[in-house]
């Protein structure tokens, strides 16, 4: 898995919004000694090829073919546009000489040095190693030693789906807020979507107000919401617990307006904010039930006090609504946002 990355799904709100991921630089272990001649490159502690120098002296390019053969890594040359494709397992990335624009998994990074062709060579800076290929890397005077990890960097969040792009090329599931807020989880044909009973299942048979857990890359896009190429996705909903979700499902978040009671207990919650299908109301009045599940950000239940005027939520329904203003229907899922404690400084 040292080179796994998830081809990734580009979200409705990320086209509004950058996506590149600012420029980094080369890990460097030692002070260089020396910064002008040959560079040597030596991969899992083999001397593979030289490199070069840029003329500023700052950053060392190292032949990318060289690169990718040792680590593994297959190289598609297109000579159209002057570009490299590699691919290994998960891993997608593509390359233009003269182009400080590196495409890795649909998504955009910058490193401050364009890849250059010589002597019919093409040569990126040795940083691509680390940031895009996510090998060791460090260098000392002339040295430029790579070496390949053998854990990938990954983190496991928990959430609620408000979001779901089933494009054929970019495919992307939005959890834990709506619009700006939350994170977008990147698709591939690598990513594995299994159900709650443990079977592999498609991107179609999720649907939003689904509670997943996501592992995905530590890398994130800086856009809003972020973005980050995902390796497994498993929804926690089991059968039982979503036989109320209804087949297409509307959703609304916002802010509760109105709460009103019967017995002592919350009967209908009216929210206003934004519509989480294309066709759902902004505004609703939902009836909530025994059987409307209650839960936080991550899926975890909360009491029903926590529907209150002012409070934050996401309330999941049925299409089946009135045709009064604003429209009635049954909640089957409400996510209330529960504020994080920040603890006090002292």
């Amino acid at each position: 898995m040292a080179l796994s990355m998830a081809l990734s799904g580009g979200a409705a709100y990320a086209a509004s919004v950058d996506n590149t991921v600012l420029p980094t630089q080369e890990t460097v272990t030692h002070a260089p000694i020396t910064t002008t001649g040959v560079v040597h490159v030596s991969i899992n502690g083999a001397t593979v090829a030289n490199g070069y120098w840029t003329q500023d002296g700052k950053t060392a390019m190292i032949p990318l073919r060289a690169l990718t053969e040792a680590l593994g890594i297959e190289l598609k040359w297109h000579k159209e546009d002057k570009s490299a494709e590699l691919t290994r397992g998960a891993l997608w990335t593509q390359v233009f000489a003269d182009k400080d624009r590196y495409s890795v998994n649909k998504m955009l990074l910058t490193l401050g040095t364009a890849p250059e062709i010589k002597d019919g060579t093409l040569y990126v800076p040795a940083v691509f190693a680390e940031k895009v290929l996510h090998a060791g890397l460090s260098t000392t005077g002339n040295q430029v030693t790579i070496t390949s990890e053998e854990d990938v960097k990954t983190v496991t969040e928990r959430g609620v789906i408000t979001h779901i792009s089933n494009q054929d090329k970019y495919q992307s599931i939005q959890i834990g807020g709506a619009g700006p807020d939350g994170i977008v989880l990147n698709l591939s044909e690598n990513t594995q979507l299994i159900s709650a009973e443990g079977k592999e299942i498609k991107l179609a048979a999720l649907s939003i107000g689904m509670v997943v857990e996501a592992e995905h890359s530590l890398m994130m896009t800086k856009s809003l919401p972020p973005q980050t190429p995902t390796y497994k996705v498993t929804v926690l909903d089991t059968a039982a617990e979503t036989t109320a979700q209804p087949e297409e499902t509307f959703g609304t978040a916002g802010t509760i307006e109105n709460v009103i009671a019967k017995d002592g207990m919350v009967a209908q919650i009216e929210i206003k904010g934004t519509r989480l299908a294309e066709t759902a109301p902004d505004h609703v009045v939902l009836n909530v039930n025994n059987e409307t599940l209650l839960v936080n950000q991550k899926g975890e239940t909360v009491k029903a006090e926590q529907l209150t005027e002012g409070a934050k939520v996401m309330g999941f329904y049925s299409p089946m609504l009135t045709r009064s203003l604003p429209p009635i229907g049954t909640a089957w899922k409400v996510v209330v946002e529960i504020p994080t404690v920040q603890p006090n400084a002292e």
